[in-house]
């Protein structure tokens, strides 16, 4: 397959990203000159021919005619006080989707993060400025963070004692795949793309002075760095600079070009200290074509000579508006206004920027280890560009269902990167994690790529680092430039240790929230690949995020908790320990099991009623008690009416929101846009769907905001949906899917994977549809369980010599201590069997080295089934709790519908060390314990046990065992009835 990259130029390239184009914006077209004639329809059909060859028309049906590339490139028209600039941070490059080169203009003069009073765009393009500092060659689109590459500037001028050209917006036209501007100056500059190169022409003044200065010692961000230029013959030049330094994570990374001109280099031209400052003969435009490498100068020249060997610029310019528009068809909408329509496309254009191709035509690329690889077989390309802890949520979701086999592609990026360096990185920039944001994304994006149907990737490789990246204390990934290493897990170790993160970890609430979907997903790729193991712990820990809400609080919240349980005292606008959120912006991120999550929160009504005051304002900011629907911790929120049983509030929320926050204009995104993620928001809100759940393949319904639209996945089969009288008409009264009348406001992707469709019946007011209780959408928390071995999601024993230290072993107390199985024996004998309190209970001492058996239960509100007939005076559980005492209520349920509930508490494994008080009554007490490297050491572990009382004229159903404990995570290990 990597044949397919190699081999053939513009067109070849370009047949594999399936694109789509765009079209113009507001502003007329640069004033025309000698370079070659301007386009005159918005679709970017110029038939101009300079430079020589045909041009290549463009498709028909132009959706790129609706893209307007300055959306989000000012700040936005709603507060969003984001950390790094406020608007959405979008910049008007020319490329192709996922293109490696994003030619276009920086406005900025010094960094974002600068104290001048310049307000500056991390991605290099501030609307609101009107000089231009150079075009450089390689940018990040929608990032909040400082040092979005902007690496190799160009900058045309026709005196060089003006380096940063005026312009205005008046002048410049953006298109995808485009972009122009005639400075004031006199110079009109054209830029247009392939994957991995770029193509200016360079239009000067008649008769007068023509400059080019190649400037390889700065970049968007570093104010200085290294750089080198050399002139290889009259017409051609090649180079490096050093780049990187996302977010300063002081990892430098080499960008190298080759670069040829239309016409010789004149000899009064200087070429030293890497700077180029090139003069060429009046009276012709200037066309150069540079090709770009993070390999080598060779590699750079290599990627020219396959993508772009002719000297047509407007050939080159109309099949990346091919190429964009033929993406753009992956969704088309029924034509409605001509807002709406640039909205809908520039979003999606905005969405297939990233993350972009790594490696050369040739399949090498620039490893996490700092030396080349090739893409493994069956990989097309090597991506890079991976904000994971924004994109999981709305953007990977998006290209994993339209395009899973390149999406698949950029899953096995991860992974190559893993493999390099130790575990799936947190955000890749270039070829290194700058540790950017918290949690783990990373298998969120893994596992939401495969439920949506993305195979094409190494499966065992990425469960494997998964379970060590889950179960593993602060596993180290690789060191930045300066030596420091990034961990990509630093909460883990209490995490681990009691269900939440107490230190470790920025914003200890939210990342204990993040580390609990992150379990979700990472169990439901387990238990597709057949790891129950794996899916059974993941998922157990997963319902942990129970820990975390404080239903002392009024109302209950997502509050910080320290290492004795104690609860940090939050208000709902609270936001130290809350990631570019509040408290009450963070309660509500539970998608995974939000049946629970309301019932805890009080019900619908209550439920219903918070919601309410949540969106009275609707981009409120990071400190507030109201939705900030510009970040991405709010994204799922507006569907949690769904599961609080008013769906058609759902649908209010969604209106109010594309219609008040977006618009078509440079301020037109209520926050940053991340690498797509914002944009990527908005097309699930005008189709009527959004994925909810990171790795579920299951779409929450809305109103559609669109009458109609087609979805055209890869395999060729369409999804279509038809919304008669939407959005005017914004209330569902019906919904048949595949000719099926539906109820639920959920979709699961399987029943239209294939193709299928959505046909609503709208209405201007609130209907019944969604609201009975047996139309809730799914919920993915903890199932009643036949029995108490169908509950165990925790290993405890293990054989002495076993190996834990790769996370994949036993681990009782969260550091990947665990009970000796080989001592149990000793104490109890061989047959495992043990009585006390009037109950006998069977122990696992007959383990194999290394054997993965589950055998207890971390308690999270686990309903377990008792055998029939089970009566009696009391209930004894079997357990001991890892970093306790832990005491809880657990709830037994009998046949005839009654229920009580007793406090349970269980010492701790270890009697904290033997400095811990005891209460229980001891069942074993063994003198060692089994470290994770496989030896033992001196610290006796003890089993306890404690009676309930029950009723003894009734016989006990089930049990519930305690939601949530006072500190620590306590095991049982089994429930019998005593006599």
């Amino acid at each position: 397959m990597l044949k397919k990259i190699r081999n053939g130029a513009v067109g070849i390239a370009i047949s594999l990203i399936f694109a789509a184009c765009g079209g113009s914006n507001s502003a007329p077209s640069p004033s025309s000159s000698s370079g070659g004639s301007q386009p005159s329809s918005p679709s970017g059909g110029g038939t101009s021919t300079s430079g020589g060859g045909s041009s290549t028309p463009p498709v028909e049906a132009s959706l790129t005619q609706y893209v307007n590339p300055l959306i989000g490139t000012a700040p936005g028209t709603s507060p969003t006080p984001t950390a790094h600039g406020a608007g959405g941070n979008t910049l008007p490059a020319a490329g192709l989707p996922s293109g490696m080169v994003q030619w276009g203009p920086d406005t900025n003069t010094t960094p974002a993060s600068s104290s001048t009073a310049e307000p500056g765009s991390p991605p290099g393009y501030y609307y609101d400025l009107n000089s231009i500092a150079g075009f450089s060659l390689t940018h990040m689109s929608g990032t909040g963070g400082q040092g979005n590459n902007g690496e190799i500037p160009f900058v045309a001028t026709t005196t060089l004692a003006n380096l940063t050209p005026t312009f205005s917006h008046a002048n410049e036209m953006a298109k995808p795949g485009y972009y122009a501007v005639a400075l004031d100056n006199s110079v009109k500059v054209e830029l247009t793309a392939t994957l991995r190169t770029g193509f200016g022409r360079f239009t000067f003044p008649a008769n007068g002075p023509e400059f080019i200065r190649i400037d390889t010692t700065h970049t968007n961000t570093l104010t200085a760095t290294t750089g080198a230029v050399t002139q290889v013959s009259s017409t051609a030049l090649s180079g490096y600079t050093v780049g990187g330094n996302f977010e300063g994570a002081a990892s430098r990374v080499p960008v190298y070009f080759y670069a040829e001109f239309n016409q010789p280099i004149l000899s009064t031209s200087t070429v030293s200290s890497g700077v180029a400052t090139l003069s060429f003969a009046p009276g012709a435009p200037v066309l150069v074509k540079v090709g770009v490498s993070y390999v080598s100068m060779a590699n750079a020249k290599l990627n020219l000579d396959t993508e772009n060997a002719g000297w047509d610029f407007d050939a080159v310019k109309n099949a990346a508006d091919t190429a964009w528009n033929q993406r753009l068809h992956s969704i088309v909408v029924t034509p409605g206004s001509t807002t709406s329509m640039t909205n809908f496309y520039t979003a999606l254009y905005h969405a297939l920027w990233a993350p972009s191709i790594f490696s050369d035509v040739n399949g090498q690329y620039l490893g996490f280890d700092g030396t080349p690889h090739t893409v493994v077989s069956g990989q097309n390309a090597q991506y890079s560009g991976f904000s994971n802890w924004d994109v999981y949520r709305s953007q990977m979701p998006l290209r994993a269902m339209l395009y899973p086999t390149e999406t698949g592609d950029m899953v096995q990026s991860l992974l190559n990167d893993a493999d390099q360096c130790g575990a799936i990185p947190r955000w890749v920039n270039d070829n290194y994690d700058s540790g950017t944001m918290v949690g783990d994304g990373g298998t969120n994006i893994v596992a939401t790529a495969y439920a949506f149907g993305s195979h094409n990737f190494d499966t065992t490789g990425a469960l494997n680092h998964i379970m060590a990246q889950l179960n593993t204390n602060n596993l180290a990934v690789c060191k930045n430039a300066s030596g420091t290493t990034i961990g990509v897990n630093g909460g883990r170790s209490t995490y681990l240790k009691f269900g939440y993160i107490t230190s470790g970890e920025t914003a200890i609430a939210s990342s204990s929230l993040e580390y609990n979907q992150t379990d979700f997903a990472a169990s439901q790729f387990a238990a597709a690949l057949g790891n129950a193991w794996m899916a059974k712990q993941a998922l157990g820990r997963s319902a942990g995020w129970q820990y975390s809400i404080n239903t002392a609080s009024t109302p209950p919240l997502l509050e910080a908790r320290s290492t004795n349980g104690a609860y940090a005292n939050e208000t709902q606008t609270s936001t130290d320990n809350y990631d570019q959120g509040s408290a009450e912006q963070y309660t509500w991120m539970v998608p995974w099991n939000l049946t629970g999550l309301v019932n805890l929160l009080g019900g619908n009504s209550t439920v219903q009623t918070r919601l309410d005051s949540l969106r009275t304002a609707l981009n409120a900011g990071n400190g507030a008690a109201n939705l900030y629907i510009g970040n991405e911790p709010s994204f799922a929120i507006p569907w949690v009416y769904n599961w609080a049983g008013a769906p058609s509030k759902t649908a209010d929320l969604i209106k109010d929101i594309v219609t008040t926050q977006f618009a078509a204009t440079p301020g037109g995104l209520p926050g940053n846009d991340d690498m797509g993620a914002m944009s990527s928001w908005y097309i699930w809100a005008m189709i009527g769907m959004y994925p909810e759940v990171p790795g579920v393949a299951g779409f929450a319904l809305h109103s559609p905001q669109v009458s109609a639209a087609t979805i055209t996945l890869e395999n060729g089969k369409t999804i279509t949906i038809s919304a008669a009288g939407a959005p005017n008409s914004n209330y569902v009264q019906s919904l048949q899917v595949n000719g099926k009348a539906v109820n639920t406001p959920w979709l699961s992707f399987s029943d239209v994977a294939n193709g299928g469709s959505l046909v609503y019946g709208m209405g201007a007011s609130a209907s019944s549809w969604g609201t009975d209780a047996s139309d809730l959408p799914p919920s993915f928390g903890l199932p009643e369980y036949a029995s108490i071995a169908d509950a165990y999601n925790n290993q405890g024993f293990s054989l002495n010599g076993s190996i834990a230290n790769t996370g994949l072993g036993a681990a009782f107390d969260g550091s990947l201590n665990s009970y000796s199985s080989t001592a149990l024996a000793g104490v109890i004998g061989a047959s495992g069997t043990v009585t006390t309190l009037g109950a006998t209970f069977s122990l696992p001492v007959n383990l194999t080295k290394n054997q993965q058996a589950l055998d207890n239960v971390v308690v999270a509100g686990q309903t377990i089934d008792m055998p029939a007939g089970s009566t009696g005076s009391s209930l004894v559980f079997l357990g001991a709790s890892g970093n306790g005492p832990s005491t809880g209520t657990v709830v037994v349920n009998y046949t005839d519908g009654s229920s009580t509930s007793a406090s349970l508490t269980l010492d701790d494994g270890t009697l904290n060390g033997g400095g811990g008080t005891l209460t229980n009554t001891v069942v074993a007490m063994m003198p060692y314990r089994n470290t994770p490297t496989g030896s033992q050491d001196n610290t006796k572990s003890y089993l306890f046990s404690q009676a309930v009382a029950i009723n003894p004229g009734k016989t006990v159903k089930s049990v519930t065992l305690p939601v949530n404990v006072s500190a620590g995570k306590m095991h049982i290990f089994g429930i019998a009835v005593a006599a």
